[in-house]
């Protein structure tokens, strides 16, 4: 098999060592959730998913940091010009050290009231959450190093050896009754045990002096800001319902709808490694003028019959899936679950879709994906008399976020 690996053209094997590795995370992820969801009570559960969802705000839109950094290293990788890329990276990393200390001292100093506002008499479970975010100002730094510098060997393990890290700390803590302050210590060892892993191959740029050089940052930080509003609303929209139904629920109601959530991150997890794939193809296609459709179309058909067969599967099954997935089964979940399956199929798709516009840096779709996700978020806010509501305004958004974007990609 590795000998057949090495026959292979690089960005071939990259591809595929990428698609591997991100097939294989996705699954640890799977895993770490399906552990917490049989492990926690309903109650728990759904304060865990809320902190998470907290997380996933903050965490996903700095992971643009990643991409803009891959972005402008690699280029200055190819053209050998070494200095720009220590310079480059030192001040990226100088600039989010600091950014993570403002952000754990905020985060710390707002912790007991942000976990009231969650339900959470842990004021503890505050402390990890402020780290948390802090740390998520670093991990995409080195490892937007190591996808610029073409490390990918080094990237694949660096993520996927946290995911199993994350997923075996979080059995032992759990074990031990610490439940949702296990789970939580899980996720922040193992983002610090991925940033020292990831310094290995990267420790040669902070020793010695590093003479200043010309790079131009506006041009990175114009690049950023798009790329980070994208990410920011589509995490908004398929996640901050959590957070939602924890503040206006009881937390009964709140620890079915987490369970029903369960469903939706599987459909969640369909699209991961196909959209690192599509990526640098359709990001390179553009590049030279070349089609894109064809691979968008590949894309979104892969997706669709994985979420397709995901869907049907479920709603014949349901009682099975979600004893299967949590070890619970109930009524109102179930019910929650079928919705879940029809929203998060099309938010699946519209991932693809952003991801495809990002590549060829087509920015029209934040004129639709902005305001849409600003009227999801506020309709649920004014309108959730049941969590059935607000699972029908998650599948109105998401229909029509699809269509909308679907029709901008074949509209001249």
């Amino acid at each position: 098999m590795l000998a057949k690996l090495k026959d292979l053209d690089a960005f071939t094997r990259n591809i595929i060592v990428v698609f591997a590795s991100a097939s294989l995370l996705n699954f640890l992820n799977l895993l770490f959730q399906l552990l917490i969801a049989h492990k926690l009570t309903s109650v728990e559960f759904a304060g865990f998913n809320s902190l998470l969802s907290v997380l996933m705000l903050f965490s996903v839109p700095l992971g643009t940091l990643q991409l803009a950094l891959a972005k402008y290293i690699s280029a200055f990788n190819a053209r050998g010009e070494e200095k720009k890329i220590n310079y480059l990276f030192l001040s990226f990393f100088k600039g989010a050290f600091i950014c993570a200390l403002v952000t754990l001292v905020i985060f710390c100093l707002g912790s007991a009231y942000l976990m009231s506002l969650l339900k959470i008499e842990s004021a503890a479970l505050g402390y990890i959450l402020a780290a948390l975010i802090a740390s998520a100002w670093l991990s995409p730094v080195f490892l937007g190093a190591l996808q610029g510098l073409e490390l990918f060997w080094w990237l694949s393990a660096t993520t996927v050896i946290s995911g199993a890290l994350k997923l075996g700390l979080a059995f032992v803590f759990i074990t031990l009754s610490y439940n949702i302050a296990g789970a939580m210590a899980a996720l922040l060892i193992s983002a610090l045990a991925a940033i020292a892993f990831a310094y290995v191959p990267l420790k040669k740029y902070f020793i010695g002096k590093v003479d200043r050089q010309e790079i131009n940052f506006k041009e990175i930080f114009t690049y950023l800001f798009p790329v980070a509003i994208a990410y920011f609303c589509f995490t908004s929209i398929t996640t901050f319902d959590m957070v939602l139904v924890r503040y206006y629920f009881s937390q009964q109601d709140s620890g079915a709808y987490a369970l029903a959530q369960m469903i939706g991150k599987i459909f969640l997890f369909l699209p991961g490694a196909i959209s690192v794939v599509m990526f640098p193809r359709t990001s390179g296609l553009h590049a030279n003028n070349q089609d894109t459709h064809s691979t968008l179309k590949k894309s979104l058909f892969y997706v669709f019959i994985l979420a397709v067969i995901a869907g049907i599967f479920y709603n014949v099954f349901p009682g099975f899936v979600l004893n299967v997935l949590t070890g619970k089964a109930d009524p109102d979940a179930i019910l929650l679950g079928r919705l879940f399956s029809v929203s998060m199929t099309f938010y699946t798709l519209l991932f693809i879709l952003v991801t495809y516009f990002l590549s060829i840096r087509n920015l029209r779709f934040l004129n639709f994906l902005v305001p849409v996700s600003l009227a999801q978020v506020t309709g649920i806010m004014l309108f959730h008399p049941s969590l059935l509501a607000v699972q029908a305004i998650m599948c109105f958004s998401s229909i029509l976020l699809f269509f909308v974007h679907l029709r901008l990609i074949y509209r001249k």
